[in-house]
């Protein structure tokens, strides 16, 4: 049975930082009801020590997760947000803030500390942001299970264990923001209704259907539909049709020696000029530069393996 209370900082190479993502402290605890201080003072370097009054500015992104009892969260030293069990804090590096388990009922809290460019990337284009620090996650094992993985990883100190630890952070942020985000559909029906027009667009986008098809298939209002859809999925009906002919037609013009006029065709565009616009738009490259660069780029590749392997002689 683990610790009520363990927790690692730990130290990452030039070298880690190159993999995009590294973790700084790991660790969880359990404070209990009728507490006397908080944060317990013992182990914590200077910088992540806090007091509740004063808070405090972190370099990295700090990812707590609140799995029993409830307290508050500051955003400045006059605002506040209640927290509860299932609650996580994401919270961005040089962003004030402050929060303590309340002594009525205490709390159990783990955490991650975390940095590198994947992150920054992620917070720039807005996953996350300081609008928004508390993720209603939910009461989660899975979520639990992963940090108790790290723990056990952070204490190890084994070759290579960063790039571990980056991928188990990675995941419980990943986690964090997919439960938050679908709590919000709790209607099984939608639910239910959406996935089947996934699948019916999936098995029909080459046969000319359209979002209003789809729409009457599953017994949904085409405004409606289109409006569930986009929140669930992030895209349109038809931007995600658009987005399975243009997978189909990567693949034929990499695996087939079909002309652009009949991939177009085959994708449900007869005007072949509209369909190299169209893929240009979206790809970045025509058909045709498409095919030649990574077919080129497949022989490049194929070439090298075959130097590699020969020996000199």
């Amino acid at each position: 049975m683990k610790n009520k209370n363990l927790f690692k900082y730990l130290v990452s190479s030039e070298r880690d930082l190159l993999w995009g993502l590294i973790v700084d402290n790991v660790g969880q605890a359990e404070i209990g009801k009728d507490y006397k201080i908080y944060p317990p003072k013992v182990g914590h370097p200077t910088d992540y020590y806090f007091t509740p009054q004063n808070g405090r500015i972190l370099d990295n992104y700090q990812l707590i997760y609140i799995s029993k009892g409830k307290g508050t969260y500051f955003t400045s030293p006059d605002e506040s947000i209640p927290i509860t069990a299932g609650d996580m804090l994401i919270i961005p590096p040089y962003t004030w803030h402050s929060y303590y388990p309340d002594k009525k009922t205490g709390w159990q809290e783990y955490w991650i500390g975390m940095r590198g460019p994947h992150l920054d990337a992620r917070f720039k284009n807005g996953f996350f942001g300081t609008n928004r620090l508390v993720y209603k996650v939910g009461l989660r094992e899975d979520i639990i299970q992963l940090f108790n993985q790290a723990i056990d990883f952070a204490f190890s100190e084994q070759a290579t264990y960063q790039q571990t630890l980056a991928g188990i952070g990675n995941l419980i942020l990943g986690m964090a923001i997919y439960y938050d985000c679908n709590q919000h559909f709790t209607n099984d029906v939608v639910i239910q209704q959406i996935n089947q027009a996934r699948i019916i667009m999936r098995e029909n986008f080459l046969t000319g259907i359209s979002p209003k098809d789809v729409a009457q298939q599953i017994n949904m209002g085409y405004s409606w539909f289109r409006k569930l859809f986009k929140e669930y999925t992030n895209v349109s009906p038809a931007r995600f049709i658009l987005e399975l002919k243009l997978q189909k037609a990567k693949s034929l013009l990499l695996n087939s020696s079909l002309s652009v006029k009949e991939i177009s065709y085959m994708v449900g565009y007869e005007d072949a000029t509209y369909f190299t616009a169209l893929f240009k738009k979206y790809a970045g490259f025509t058909p045709l530069a498409y095919r030649e660069q990574l077919s080129s780029n497949q022989l490049q590749h194929v070439s090298d393996s075959e130097n590699d392997g020969k020996t000199a002689p």
